[in-house]
């Protein structure tokens, strides 16, 4: 847990009347990374919102989905983001507030009034937004690794995974018995 980023009652934001800030250096638990996660965070409550808004940013180590190489990336988030308090509001609660409830920006999520707010939660969620689906080492991977075709392997190359050859042997049989399935 990185250090001053413990849940705060939202009961103590309230009570705060103003902006809460943090300053945020530190490790997350549920993200390693090779630098510290850095940046700052500032929540205000705002009735049956709670705002919040920040910029973090860290370096992680990744392997390439292609090559199984590993290499770093850089995560940067900024973000601000409305949060509604209580059950899921309905489009006439959205409208007395001033939110437009078919806006893409709407409101993604609902807290508890009488529960917390997550800070170092909340920098998790934006940083993991940041990650990619597919993770590509860059534009010089090498991809796959390629087979040597079949007559290489007798030019003293490495031959093909001797796991495989209980497959080949099934498929060389039911060629010869005359069974060929695509």
């Amino acid at each position: 847990m990185i250090p001053g980023l413990e849940p705060v009652p939202l009961r103590e934001l309230q009570a705060l009347g103003s902006p809460r800030v943090w300053s945020v250096e530190g490790q997350l638990d549920e993200m390693p990374s090779l630098t510290p996660v850095r940046g700052t965070i500032r929540a205000e409550h705002l009735g049956n919102l709670l705002e919040v808004e920040g910029s973090v940013q860290t370096i992680i180590c990744l392997r390439c989905d292609r090559c199984l190489g590993h290499f770093n990336q850089q995560l940067s988030a900024v973000s601000r983001e409305l949060i509604w308090l209580g059950t899921e509001p309905s489009d006439d609660h959205l409208a007395q507030t001033g939110l437009d409830p078919t806006s893409p920006e709407g409101l993604m999520e609902c807290l508890d009034p009488r529960g917390d707010f997550e800070p170092e939660r909340w920098i998790y969620e934006q940083l993991s937004l940041q990650m990619s689906v597919v993770n590509r080492c860059g534009e010089h991977c090498p991809g796959m690794p390629q087979q040597p075709a079949d007559g290489a392997a007798s030019h003293g190359e490495k031959s093909p995974d001797p796991r495989w050859q209980a497959l080949k042997d099934l498929q060389s049989s039911m060629q010869r018995n005359g069974t060929h399935h695509d």
